[in-house]
């Protein structure tokens, strides 16, 4: 055969080989560029774990769903938000949300769906995952594989000795207070964050990336907003719990007792290792029952699956840079800050929540008996993430204080 054909003939086959390898890459990235695409971002949300590996967390073996006693009036027809009246149709119009689901007393007095998606449809909770790790990290030191949340994360992870992560304790990671260096800003695209996305997308795992950055300032003085803190507390729930992923303790501890009625999704990278900064995608009404679960102090049917030490340490701010207020000079969030879990700016009462990018939310008022599952595909919130925060903030008050 002619040379120039046969080397013809391996060239082709090459570049058909690396168009199979590299489909899926240019697939996410593309997925990824235009997931704030306006007309497209709501199915974006329900699609997006189809985009990445993932690990499935099965439903429930006994699915159960909450009873029904659905009520009129449960939105007020307006809300205040830095003194100024706002009118929750124009405020549910602007944040364009696909999901509501209010909860009183253990049953939905309120639940609609927008946008497409369905009850039980799973949509993408970005950083509510990182409240998820939260409990996942409590129900490991209920189960004793994790002996106290002061430990230093390197009893644990070893091979982070000499990183910038050496002096930082679990608590320091759950308190975002390590001191490691890591720029989070979402309006810029020359931030670590972004450099994090990129790699992620390119299939570099996520472990070297955490040994890369720097330390910015000594643990346990200040609290900064940094996600690495939470990934750092997937390897040590990785470490701890055998040869199980972070889905199948989950779907063990959490989502066969809770009576899950639907399958969620956890994203990993290219190792397996899940994406704890944010990579879960739930049904708001499965969503719903971690709340249940928290205002119930980890009990549910007599049986406690968290430890009621950690619902309660986790969802209360206790040293100077967690608590809320605008005025803080240890802490860049005027919102208080427990164990992943965050605070309104002015509470009432007991209130804590977890938030997501785009406008996700679990938020929980123990003296109401109040549970609100909220999901959003807002594409203004990365304009002002703070404002939009304070303005979800005061129409679920808003809500518990009508009711």
């Amino acid at each position: 055969m002619n040379p120039i054909k046969i080397l013809l003939a391996v060239v082709a086959v090459m570049l058909v080989g690396a168009g199979i390898y590299y489909a899926p890459i240019i697939d996410r990235l593309y997925f990824s560029v235009t997931m704030e695409d306006e007309a497209s971002m709501a199915e974006n949300l329900r699609i997006a774990d189809t985009k990445y590996r993932t690990h499935i967390i099965p439903r429930s073996s006994n699915p159960e769903a909450f009873p029904k006693q659905l009520k009129k009036d449960v939105l007020p027809e307006s809300f205040i938000n830095h003194g100024k009246a706002i009118s929750s149709a124009d405020f549910l119009k602007e944040s364009r949300p696909t999901g509501l689901l209010v909860i009183k007393d253990g049953q939905v007095i309120y639940e609609n769906y927008w946008q497409g998606l369905k009850e039980s449809d799973r949509q993408f909770a970005f950083s509510v995952a990182k409240s998820m790790t939260s409990v996942l990290v409590g129900m490991a030191i209920g189960d004793g594989l994790i002996d106290d949340v002061n430990d230093p994360v390197v009893k644990y992870l070893p091979h982070f000795k000499g990183s910038a992560w050496d002096q930082a304790t679990i608590a320091n990671a759950l308190e975002m207070s390590s001191g490691v260096d890591f720029d989070e800003d979402y309006s810029r695209t020359d931030t670590d964050m972004r450099r994090f996305q990129i790699d992620f997308v390119l299939d570099k795992p996520v472990e070297p990336f955490l040994l890369s950055l720097d330390s910015a300032g000594p643990p346990g003085v200040k609290q900064g907003y940094n996600s690495m803190e939470t990934q750092l507390l997937g390897f040590v729930l990785r470490s701890v719990i055998g040869d199980r992923t972070l889905a199948d303790y989950m779907h063990e501890k959490l989502w066969e007792p809770l009576g899950a009625q639907d399958d969620a999704s956890w994203t990993t990278d290219v190792t397996g290792m899940e994406i704890t900064i944010g990579g879960l995608s739930m049904s708001l009404r499965d969503l719903a029952k971690v709340g249940q679960l928290f205002l119930q102090r980890g009990q549910w049917k007599g049986e406690q699956l968290i430890p009621e030490f950690w619902v309660l340490e986790s969802t209360t701010p206790s040293k100077p840079y967690q608590m809320p207020g605008r005025d803080n000079p240890l802490s860049e969030k005027p919102f208080g800050y427990g164990y992943l879990w965050w605070t309104p700016v002015d509470p009432s009462g007991r209130e804590y929540y977890a938030s997501g990018l785009y406008g996700q939310y679990l938020f929980v008022n123990e003296e109401k008996g109040l549970v609100i599952a909220m999901y959003n595909a807002n594409i203004n919130f990365n304009q002002d993430p703070d404002g939009w925060k304070e303005r979800y903030e005061d129409f679920f008050q808003a809500i518990a204080q009508a009711l």
